[in-house]
């Protein structure tokens, strides 16, 4: 199985103390100088927005006494505004700290970074409910990075017209903070434990399913120009799995595609046909027959009656589906990350990604998710089924 790392609702909620994490991200003093992440390519300006998501679970796996009152939606939007003043960090100090300790880097280099997204820009000029581009429901890793760890993928898709919105769970997550300031530390996750990964799963499930079904209600209330009713499903690593098991009981979601995520539950059944679009994108050694290739991605896809893509990207590893693959350009002390060079591999991510979703919720064609061609030489096909 793989994982990726080993507004009233949210007060009250316990808060995990803990003071590690804490002086990781205030007290431990470095020199390093800010960069940029990647420019979003597309023709508009990217605003993003969180949003509490009230909602009683009485059955949370990690959640103090086993309950949880609420959970997080991050959305990024396209909007006209143009950035003004200094580009400022993206990540939240107590998440940068957290990564850096735990994936090798050094202490300031990650909370650096810095993006151009515009916290609560205006939105694009339209009818509440209503766009021209699909909505997309992104889901993280299991236990991390949170939805702010994937800001170069889901901007790039925001600034070509798209709404993404992901939702992060909270005491999943290493450290999430709500619109309120309230902060969350996360608790410790036993990855070996099966049995606890699947109960978080099925949690991933409810988050899903809530929001979906709140969607119209958000929208009215941002008076937001979003599409309600054409969405596409998204996720890396466990948020993988569990776009692709929210499909069975969503009829708008569309299409889904699967960041190097292990399924669970009925998508690793003989009752896993979706019956829509679906694009499965691996890291080396992920896809195929191999030694170590992940069995649940050959029992779904034997039973695909519909538009199936399988690709893996070689010289990869499963951290390179997230922000780390550009984080290790700046330092390369990740031992978790593949040799591939990580710009590269935020071109091929964004490329792919948004191919898919223009092709199975715009229309258009793209040859490239249709046979290997010599300008994506690190891209190995292993599985296509049926036509659109």
């Amino acid at each position: 199985m793989r994982y990726s790392m080993s507004t009233t609702g949210i007060g009250r909620q316990a808060v995990y103390s803990n003071a590690i994490l804490w002086i990781l991200a205030f007290s431990r003093v470095s020199v390093v100088s800010a960069l940029g992440l990647p420019q979003p390519t597309g023709p508009y300006h990217v605003g993003v927005i969180k949003h509490t998501i009230e909602y009683f679970n009485p059955n949370d796996p990690l959640a103090p006494n086993n309950i949880s009152t609420a959970f997080l939606a991050t959305i990024f939007y396209p909007t006209s505004q143009k950035p003004e003043g200094e580009p400022k960090p993206y990540l939240n100090p107590e998440t940068a700290a957290f990564y850096e300790e735990t994936w090798n880097y050094t202490s300031g280099t990650l909370g650096s970074i810095t993006s151009t997204v515009q916290k609560d820009a205006p939105f694009l000029k339209g009818s509440v409910g209503k766009s021209s581009h699909p909505t997309i429901l992104f889901g993280p890793g299991g236990g991390g990075p949170p939805v702010e760890g994937n800001t170069i993928l889901l901007s790039e898709l925001a600034s070509y017209g798209y709404a993404i919105i992901g939702l992060d769970h909270p005491f999943e997550q290493p450290f999430l903070r709500y619109p309120n300031g309230t902060g969350v530390i996360g608790a410790d996750i036993d990855y070996n434990n099966a049995e606890l990964i699947t109960t978080i799963y099925n949690t991933r499930l409810v988050d899903n399913n809530v929001f979906l079904e709140r969607l119209p209600e958000l929208v009215r209330e941002l008076k937001a120009p979003f599409n309600i009713t054409h969405i596409g499903a998204l996720g890396y690593s466990l948020g993988g799995a569990a776009a692709m098991g929210s499909m069975y009981d969503h009829s708008h979601l569309v299409s889904g595609l699967n960041l190097d995520g292990s399924l669970f539950g009925r998508p690793n059944s003989t009752a896993s046909d979706v019956k829509r679009p679906v694009l499965l994108l691996a890291s080396q050694g992920h896809s195929g027959e191999g030694e170590i290739h992940d069995s649940s991605w050959t029992t779904f896809l034997a039973w695909q009656t519909g538009y199936v893509r399988e690709l893996s990207i070689t010289g990869t590893t499963h951290h390179d589906f997230c922000d780390d693959t550009f984080w290790k350009t700046i330092e390369g002390t990740d031992p978790t990350t593949g040799p591939i060079d990580g710009n590269r591999q935020v071109r091929i991510l964004n490329t792919f990604v948004k191919a898919f979703f223009d092709f199975t919720l715009l229309g258009r064609n793209s040859s490239i998710l249709d046979a290997p061609s010599p300008e994506w030489p690190e891209i190995v096909f292993h599985n296509i089924s049926r036509s659109a």
